[in-house]
């Protein structure tokens, strides 16, 4: 085989499977093998049939594992796109908790096994009796994984394609001043402690808490990018906050209660000197499910003095209300590139306020 040969093989590696080649002529594209032996098996001119070809050639007639190790190299891909920087590591973090309930329920299942009938007794009768909008999640994350298999040619359908969801309503909760400065000051008590509790006078978890959910509030970021802050990002200005996702760059400038809440975090004590703004008495940053873990904890205790609960994201909805009704752009704070998705679905305001139209 000749050396021309050689360098358009290499224009196929991009095409999802090993041994799979493209040649690109005049006027076709032609997908082709290399034999162990070295000979040349031509696949056809459609990329979906000459896998599927590759694949009987190989002796694969379905796809080779269980669902287990399939969503496992879906994960291997997710994390790719995180390091690229067109997916958010809290979405990775979101993903891998799903990865827990699909792998227990799916996990041993070979993939041409799932039927949409398995499918529909997850999100209605199993997971969605319990978590509907977390099955609607989960099973999203496994829509994936299956369409990664049809179009590698390796199944003919995707089993959760046209399986109605749950029903979603868009949440409305508002934490107003009142409740969140109630919410701050039982963090900073250490409120999750109880009253019994040895540690609760020395310990600083809930002072630690109580400032990432305030610098959250007051940036109007997401938890991701509030555990993730450096000491580089703060500037003579205000916080800069690289893009995200499809997003824009951001720098939320100084305000006295931001100066005062980030001075305050750079004064909390570590046992070495901590290069992020939140972090522990070790001086590492929290994990996402480390700090989930945490505010679960405070919110059990929250709830169960009679206080009415909120999650850390509703923080952000906050954020963008508050700055909407102030009449500026909230989008210039999250860092969205339209208004559209900021209105949608973090703008919680219970009545639209106008003056006349005359």
């Amino acid at each position: 085989m000749d050396g021309s040969m050689i360098g358009r093989r290499k224009t196929g590696l991009d095409l999802g499977m090993t041994r799979l080649y493209v040649y690109r002529g005049k006027r076709a594209t032609t997908y082709y093998t290399i034999t162990p032996d070295n000979k040349r098996v031509n696949l056809g001119h459609d990329l979906k049939e000459a896998k599927r070809k590759l694949l009987e050639l190989d002796g694969e007639s379905s796809p080779v594992g269980t669902i287990a190790d399939h969503l496992d190299e879906l994960m291997k891909e997710r994390r790719r796109l995180v390091e690229r920087g067109k997916l958010s590591t809290e979405t990775l973090d979101s993903n891998a908790l799903e990865l827990v309930s699909l792998k227990k329920a799916f996990g041993k299942m070979s993939p041409e096994a799932v039927r949409p009938k398995h499918v529909w007794d997850y999100l209605h009768l199993y997971r969605g009796a319990e978590a509907p909008v977390r099955a609607n999640r989960e099973i999203a994350l496994l829509s994936r994984m299956f369409s990664r298999l049809v179009n590698a040619g390796a199944l003919d359908a995707n089993p959760c394609t046209g399986v109605e969801r749950n029903e979603e309503n868009e949440r409305d909760r508002l934490v107003t001043d009142v409740e969140f400065d109630a919410f701050l000051a039982f963090c900073r008590g250490n409120g999750h402690l109880g009253t019994d509790s040895p540690v609760k006078q020395t310990s600083d978890a809930g002072l630690r808490l109580a400032l990432a959910a305030q610098i959250a509030y007051l940036t109007g970021k997401a938890l991701g990018q509030v555990l993730k802050i450096s000491r580089t990002q703060i500037k003579e200005d205000g916080i800069e906050f690289a893009k995200r996702k499809r997003g824009a760059r951001t720098l939320v400038q100084w305000t006295q209660a931001l100066r005062t809440a980030v001075d305050e975090c750079l004064a909390l004590p570590a046992k070495i000197t901590s290069t992020y703004l939140i972090y522990n008495g070790d001086g590492q940053p929290y994990t996402a499910s480390g700090f989930k873990s945490m505010w679960q904890r405070m919110m059990n205790a929250w709830e169960e003095a009679e206080n009415e609960r909120f999650t850390f994201h509703d923080l952000r909805a906050k954020a963008v209300t508050d700055t909407t009704e102030a009449g500026r752009k909230a989008s210039d704070l999250t860092g969205h590139r339209t208004e559209a998705v900021v209105s949608k679905v973090y703008d919680r305001r219970r009545i639209r306020k106008a003056p006349a139209a005359r």
